[in-house]
């Protein structure tokens, strides 16, 4: 199991930001990163010194799917335990 573990991205396209909501599995704190995403595409170059190597190597590898939309939190469809 990785150490982080991504649960949700909302996108801020005026400002070129997209917030990337998680947590850290192995103490269990929830992290909130906010990347700079010009033209709607995921931009890590500005973050190297700022974040964890394991944190940016998850964001690397998820850099598709985050930038396709498949963690954006208006993909989510509400569910009711009933």
């Amino acid at each position: 199991m990785n150490k982080y573990r991504i649960f949700f991205v909302y996108r801020v396209k005026n400002l070129n930001y997209i917030h990337v909501h998680g947590m850290n599995m192995d103490n269990k704190k929830l992290f909130t990163v906010l990347i700079s995403s010009p033209n709607d595409e995921m931009n890590l170059a500005n973050h190297h010194s700022e974040l964890p190597n394991e944190l940016l190597s998850l964001l690397e590898a998820e850099s598709t799917r985050i930038n396709s939309g498949l963690y954006d939190l208006a993909q989510w469809e509400p569910y009711t335990y009933s």
